[in-house]
C-alpha cells in the first residue's frame, strides 16, 4: 500500500474506533467487530470522495495543467 493510500485508510481506522468507542456501550460487545467494519467502510467511502472532490476543485483552480 503506497502513502496515498494508507493515510486515507488509516485515517479511516482511527474514526471507525472513535465512533465505536463512543456507541460500544449500546452494541453488544459480540457485534463490535462488525460494527467497527461498518463504520470503516462508511469512513473510508467519506474520505475518498472528498478526495475525489478536491483533486477536481484543483484542477479548476489549475486548468491549464490539465
Amino acid at each position: 500500500m503506497d502513502t496515498n493510500q494508507r493515510l486515507p485508510h488509516d485515517t479511516a481506522m482511527a474514526m471507525a474506533q472513535a465512533i465505536l468507542d463512543v456507541v460500544a456501550s449500546c452494541v453488544h460487545p459480540s457485534m463490535h467487530r462488525d460494527a467497527f467494519d461498518e463504520f470503516f467502510a462508511i469512513c473510508k467511502a467519506g474520505i475518498e470522495a472528498f478526495n475525489i472532490q478536491q483533486q477536481r476543485m484543483q484542477q479548476r483552480l489549475r486548468p491549464g495543467r490539465n
